[in-house]
């Protein structure tokens, strides 16, 4: 029966963040811009420093950005400023039972990694779009997306096996001998 509870008041919150961001984000920010537009902006950043400390050189429009002398550019859209996968990873800590403690820095230090990991993606896609405009399409719409969401579903595990409250099973008694 706490199982049940649980379950449905997870839902219940997941449900109210739920349209708080839609309600925030999809009818406001997103409009608006200004949230893209600084994430993307720092993810162009990041890369372009990572790429020309390794030498390359990178030329950038905005947010557009390739290797001189590359076979394809990489433009880094809404769509791949990873937002809805940094608000996704937050929600779930945010809903999912834990400590307040361990969520003010879990959240930032989680929703870092992941940005940085963006940060990687973008160099990644513009290497590969400096020798093969295929290599650059395959890798940005399946390894990449993979690896994204592979490392969100990871913070999550993380998240629930070190930091989450533990639902206390009524009858649960210690084996003994």
């Amino acid at each position: 029966m706490k199982a049940n509870k649980f379950v449905i008041f997870f839902l219940l919150k997941a449900a109210v963040l739920y349209l708080i961001w839609f309600f925030t984000y999809d009818l406001w920010l997103k409009k608006v811009g200004i949230l893209d537009n600084l994430i993307i902006d720092n993810l162009v950043y990041l890369s372009h420093e990572i790429l020309t400390f390794f030498n390359y050189h990178v030329n950038v429009d905005y947010h557009k950005m390739w290797i001189v002398g590359a076979k394809s550019s990489v433009i880094v859209g809404s769509g791949c400023d990873g937002v809805e996968l940094l608000a996704l990873f937050a929600g779930f800590v945010l809903i999912f039972e834990g400590s307040w403690k361990h969520k003010i820095w879990f959240l930032p230090v989680g929703l870092i990694i992941i940005h940085l990991f963006n940060v990687l993606r973008v160099v990644a896609l513009t290497l590969n779009g400096h020798s093969s405009k295929v290599l650059l399409d395959f890798n940005h719409k399946y390894t990449f997306t993979i690896i994204m969401y592979c490392i969100t579903f990871l913070g999550w595990i993380i998240w629930v096996k070190y930091y989450a409250n533990r639902l206390k099973v009524e009858n649960e008694k210690p084996y003994s001998e």
